[in-house]
């Protein structure tokens, strides 16, 4: 058994309506490795998103199935599952997600304390990741008065905080100036280097494609090596 993969087998996704019928994603087979980085390119409408979504386990195929570990998530205990959800995968959204009520502190050590980690150890880890992403400074605010780029960084934080195997990032750069796009690549590529972490991103941004190890395109359903 391969330890720490990812893959996808035979992935289909169709979406029905009264009057049509429309096949996103075409049998797609694809297995991702630890600690190695990987861009999923495509138009717009193309179903990158749609993919990420269905390799995190948060949207269902029409077909085939995905494997963790050669287990299908699918038949996943609810108690592995939650496992495979805290700890195997971290999920950076296109659109920077945080609950506003807490600080920027808080937001990071959500992940921990929600998996039943001790408040001290959480805050520890989370000042570390602050650091580590540049907003220590920031710990005692409410993450609305962070520009863009920062509440991006603060998101990417989060979702490295239980150093999942795999990181799933939906266009983490879209609407990023150069200067804070070259950041969150660097960023990215941290918990490759600190703990063998695999990356797996949907973009548009051809800097952020080609500083991936391993250029995937998303066409008429179907994805290929670029």
């Amino acid at each position: 058994m391969n330890r720490n993969t990812l893959s996808v087998a035979q992935v289909q996704k169709i979406f029905s309506s009264k009057t049509a019928q429309v096949t996103l994603l075409h049998d797609i087979t694809i297995t991702f490795m630890p600690g190695e980085s990987y861009a999923i390119t495509g138009i717009s409408g193309s179903g990158k998103s749609t993919l990420l979504n269905i390799i995190a386990g948060f949207e269902p195929p029409t077909k085939g199935s995905v494997f963790y570990n050669d287990r299908p998530i699918d038949i996943f205990t609810s108690q592995e599952r939650t496992h495979f959800l805290q700890k195997t995968v971290g999920f950076l959204f296109q659109k920077p997600y945080f609950i506003k009520e807490l600080s920027v502190l808080e937001n990071v050590m959500l992940p921990g304390i929600i998996a039943g980690m001790d408040a001290t150890m959480a805050q520890q880890r989370a000042e570390e990741l602050l650091a580590v992403v540049g907003l220590s400074a920031y710990a005692a605010v409410k993450p609305g008065v962070l520009s863009g780029g920062q509440q991006q960084r603060l998101c990417l934080a989060r979702a490295l905080f239980n150093k999942p195997h795999f990181l799933l990032a939906d266009e983490p750069t879209a609407g990023l100036d150069a200067g804070h796009r070259s950041t969150i690549i660097e960023l990215m590529r941290y918990g490759m280097k600190a703990w063998g972490m695999a990356i797996i991103v949907s973009t548009h941004d051809m800097i952020v494609a080609e500083a991936m190890e391993q250029v995937l395109l998303l066409q008429d359903g179907v994805l290929r090596v670029r």
